[in-house]
């Protein structure tokens, strides 16, 4: 979990040519509601990372990163440290969303609510952890900017999570959460309340949520890497 002045949201890491960078949605760090979502000007931004290891409650750790921006209204911002996070990450398969197959099941994680759940193994202590959810690939909007449509609920919390696609050592990363569509719904009066007639065109309106998911593809974040690779080296093994 990322917490910025406009409030929290999800951030994940990713390593590119044995350098750390973290990865979350452009408007965790601008407070945009919607889109466009313009640049991110500054150099550099201090936040708050939830340790995950914290006993007794929440404790956060103020991080000032580096910021690269991945691009005028792309909701992805790379950022780094002077010093990696992680000391042993896990090897995983290079972020790229090619092959992705319509209709293909994935998985999406975040801190729903501003919010996680604590998960402890054997006698261990316990570690803050994120929700995992089920989703499908929908579509890929044609032209630019290339931008995922999943099948699925999202939840104010989500943003800047990572989008999952396969399984076990072939599973990677494609897409980094954004948002979600929202559905107009007319507003349905109780039958045993008397409200006064209204014209069609002022029809009470709601937004509820869709079920589709919007995620930019995870290739702005490495092209802009590939710009500046400004993330820390991991120390040699």
């Amino acid at each position: 979990m990322v917490e910025s002045r406009y409030g929290r949201g999800s951030t994940f890491s990713i390593d590119v040519d044995g350098r750390e960078y973290w990865i979350t949605a452009k408007h965790i760090l601008t407070g945009a509601e919607h889109p466009p979502y313009g640049s991110f000007t500054s150099k550099s931004v201090s936040l708050r990372i939830l340790s995950p290891s914290a006993d007794g409650g929440e404790q956060w750790l103020p991080v000032n990163f580096s910021v690269i921006d991945a691009g005028n209204d792309i909701d992805i911002v790379v950022l780094a440290m002077p010093r990696p996070l992680l000391m042993n990450p896990l090897p995983s398969e290079p972020a790229d969303s090619s092959g992705i197959m319509l209709g293909g099941d994935c998985e999406f994680l975040g801190f729903p609510y501003g919010g996680g759940w604590r998960a402890s193994w054997k006698e261990g202590p316990s570690f803050w952890m994120p929700y995992v959810k089920h989703c499908s690939v929908s579509t890929l909007v044609s032209g630019e900017p290339r931008v995922w449509v999943l099948d699925g609920i999202n939840n104010a919390g989500f943003s800047g999570g990572p989008v999952v696609y396969r399984t076990g050592p072939e599973q990677k990363i494609i897409a980094v959460v954004s948002g979600y569509h929202l559905e107009p719904t007319d507003v349905i009066a109780s039958a045993a309340k008397k409200v006064p007639a209204r014209k069609p065109e002022e029809h009470l309106k709601v937004n509820l949520n869709s079920g589709f998911i919007i995620a930019f593809d995870i290739s702005y974040a490495i092209e802009a890497i590939a710009k500046h690779p400004i993330g820390p080296l991991r120390a040699a093994k």
